[in-house]
């Protein structure tokens, strides 16, 4: 019944459940019949905006369920704890979801570097470009880029160096008019500097018009390892002009499938095995506390010494 319990399964046109609509504006699904055993909620699976996690989250805490949500779990660090600590108080367990774990090629890549493959991680270069742009009422509203798309990236390379950052330089730049009068910005760097001494530089922008583009580099003193990009088909063109490659793969979704069926999975072994998440609260709020000093960074334009 817990695959029952995520939509992605076909659960809207079950008579078993109905949709009711909670007063953060966020959609449950719920059981017809409470008392039906074979319908009883295992776990809840939370896709909604960020700003409605903190309600949604307390009351599925209040029953005791599991809850997997995607990063983050909520707006800031503080936040965060506040929220695992209201759900280790009620014995519920939160589960936050960073797809790069699940995907097998950063994950190959992780563990290359965690077993010293590469020797010592010298530097790291990452490449997050969306695809599409999200609408600029989006940006202008709630689509900050530190706080929106630094946290996949930031929790995969700390968890490749098995490292922690100490400092964060960032900066960024708006490619519309209306965004720089906002001052919101689309495109961003940030400049990461572990305590080990490895050095990340990550790259991102809210646009590339040739597809989704995920890309990582990690360089040691002994080698280099890389997450490549994934084309739409894996044909190739070769003809007296050159080489032609599909383009790359549209967004997310298609980029990320079999790692969001993975976290899926993993979500369902926490509840029928009672397997430990492999994201600890630890994780999401140190990952929280560097897109909250990348964020301060670029507003002060200094080092923030985390």
């Amino acid at each position: 019944s817990v695959h029952e319990a995520i939509d992605h399964f076909g659960v809207r046109e079950s008579q078993e459940y109905y949709e009711q609509v909670s007063g953060s504006g966020a959609s449950v699904l719920v059981a017809s019949n409470d008392n039906d055993s074979n319908t009883a909620i295992d776990g809840i699976v939370l896709c909604a905006p960020t700003f409605t996690h903190d309600e949604v989250i307390r009351e599925a805490a209040d029953y005791g369920l599991p809850i997997f949500v995607e990063k983050p779990v909520d707006e800031t660090a503080d936040k965060i704890e506040a929220l695992f600590d209201a759900c280790e108080k009620s014995g519920a367990r939160l589960c936050c979801g960073f797809q790069r774990r699940f995907d097998e090629s950063y994950a190959a890549v992780a563990e290359s570097v965690r077993q010293g493959k590469i020797g010592k991680p010298l530097s790291a270069n990452i490449f997050f470009a969306d695809h599409p742009c999200p609408p600029i009422e989006f940006l202008l509203t709630g689509g900050d880029i530190f706080m929106d798309l630094c946290a996949h990236d930031v929790d995969y390379i700390r968890y490749a160096l098995n490292d922690e950052v100490a400092s964060v330089y960032a900066t960024g730049s708006s490619s519309a008019t209306e965004l720089e009068e906002a001052g919101v910005y689309d495109n961003a760097t940030m400049i990461m500097t572990f305590r080990k001494g490895t050095v990340v530089t990550l790259t991102m922008s809210r646009s590339a018009n040739y597809g989704y583009d995920q890309r990582v580099e990690v360089f040691g003193t002994d080698g280099l390892t890389s997450v490549g990009n994934q084309h739409s088909n894996s044909s190739m063109l070769a003809t007296a002009n050159g080489f032609l490659q599909p383009k790359l793969k549209h967004s997310f979704p298609q980029r990320f499938n079999e790692a969001f069926h993975a976290e899926l999975d993993a979500f369902a072994d926490t509840i029928l095995f009672d397997k430990e998440w492999p994201i600890s609260r630890e994780d999401c709020i140190n990952v929280q506390k560097v897109a909250d000093a990348a964020k301060r960074s670029c507003e002060e334009n200094r080092v923030v010494h985390l």
